[in-house]
């Protein structure tokens, strides 16, 4: 009954779009409201292939996924000079070809507005985000964890003289996990970062800034089956059940920054900012309990109580976003960070990223699209460390004012010092894209 559900929703869908597609000469968007809003139809179909569905570097089972996902795109500002606002939406119907239990519906959606005035900008974001997938933070076996993101981001620039420019903003990310919660713990970050840019010359100014940081990071409780040595019978192994209860702490996190923005050579723009951040941690508890169900007689090990003390740390901080424009055909984007971080089960981690992005157009119909990604992450609170390497390889063609089709190959390398956390995988997919 399921299968059948989705093959209907999937044959909907087409319908949906070849619809579309057989109106689309008559007229652009979809629907126009008044004289500022235009709404489109913004709907894709991709067929995904993994040779490491769970990645699992023990047992690795490759399979194929087929993905509708119609959506709308809300534009307001069509007339007005200074002020846009777009909202983007969209439903993933999700169907495994071999692991049918995984079949999931993920809905997202993302509003983008700016205003801009004589001495003012304004511009801000807002995104919902469902997600089913494992990573290297986030792994399980034989299963993807499901979890859902909210992201915020609010920035004002306001220009006190023509040299002077003063920024100010705020930044949440929030992260909830509906599967698997008794060992990944849910986490909040609200950011506040403050500028000041001094214009060197008309194309590049001098940024002095600081931001403050903190996170929330919840608790977790787990219990699960262990063997254990019962203390009234010293050498006896028995069958118990052990409860591990971590508790919630807060991190709160500064970065002093110098850096640049602009043109910073001629082909050369984007922004970078490097300088010092620093980050304390209030203390959490780690209480280990043993119960033996129906046996009042045993007695086990008495419960192991203990204290994580994180000592205040620092390190050099990074945020890069760079674009060169080589020729008119190619331009590669560089994008660098070194920020502090939390792993799926609530460690304080240390992360530094960089990820290289190149792209060719061929012509207006045929482009190319290339990247290289590496992720470093130390985790101080057990000495564990994990790097991964991503790279890719894209094509594009554009069929006309509508449709957009690409290929993608990528490959992702996982190493970590722990256990079954290290893996390999290679992905393809196809991708149709209609907008309306």
């Amino acid at each position: 009954m399921k299968n059948k559900l989705h093959l209907l929703l999937h044959f909907l869908a087409a319908i949906l779009l070849f619809w579309i597609c057989s109106s689309s000469v008559v007229a652009a968007p979809l629907v126009s409201i008044g004289d500022n809003t235009d709404i489109f139809f913004n709907g894709s179909s991709s067929l995904r292939w993994s040779s490491n569905l769970f990645r699992d570097d023990n047992n690795e089972e490759s399979d194929s996924s087929w993905i509708v996902s119609p959506g709308f795109e809300i534009n307001v500002g069509r007339g007005i000079s200074n002020a846009d606002l777009t909202v983007v939406t969209r439903y993933d119907v999700v169907s495994y070809k071999h692991n049918d239990h995984l079949d999931t519906e993920l809905f997202h959606i993302k509003a983008l507005g700016s205003y801009e005035a004589s001495r003012l900008k304004l511009n801000g974001s807002a995104s919902f985000d469902e997600m089913k997938m494992n990573d290297g933070q986030n792994n399980v076996q034989n299963d993807l964890v499901e979890l859902n993101t909210i992201a915020g981001n609010l920035g004002a620039e306001y220009r006190v003289s023509p040299k002077f420019s003063f920024g100010a903003g705020v930044r949440y990310n929030e992260t909830e996990y509906q599967t698997y919660k008794d060992r990944l713990a849910d986490r909040e970050t609200t950011s506040f970062p403050l500028n000041i840019f001094y214009e060197l010359t008309p194309k590049l100014d001098l940024i002095l800034g600081y931001t403050y940081s903190t996170t929330d990071i919840e608790g977790t409780s787990s219990r699960f089956p262990s063997i254990v040595e019962s203390t009234l019978f010293p050498g006896t192994l028995i069958l118990a059940d052990t409860q591990i209860d971590q508790s919630g702490y807060e991190r709160d996190s500064h970065f002093y920054n110098v850096g640049l923005r602009g043109n910073i050579l001629t082909k050369l723009t984007g922004y970078f900012k490097i300088g010092y951040r620093t980050r304390s941690f209030e203390d959490s508890t780690r209480l280990v309990q043993y119960f033996v169900p129906n046996d009042p007689l045993v007695e086990l090990q008495p419960p192991a109580n203990s204290s994580t003390n994180r000592d205040d740390t620092g390190m050099l901080g990074l945020d890069a976003n760079l674009t060169w424009m080589a020729t008119t055909k190619l331009f590669v984007q560089l994008a660098l960070s070194r920020d502090f971080g939390a792993g799926g089960e609530g460690e304080s981690t240390e992360i530094t990223r960089a990820n290289l992005v190149g792209n060719y157009s061929f012509n207006t119909h045929w482009s190319a699209m290339a990247n290289l990604g590496y992720t470093e992450t130390d985790y101080p609170d057990d000495g564990r460390d994990e790097e991964q390497l991503t790279g890719g390889l894209r094509f594009n063609y554009v069929l006309n004012t509508y449709w957009r089709f690409s290929a993608g190959y990528t490959y992702t390398d996982n190493d970590s010092s722990r256990a079954s956390s290290s893996y390999d995988n290679n992905s393809l997919d196809l991708t149709a894209v209609l907008r309306y």
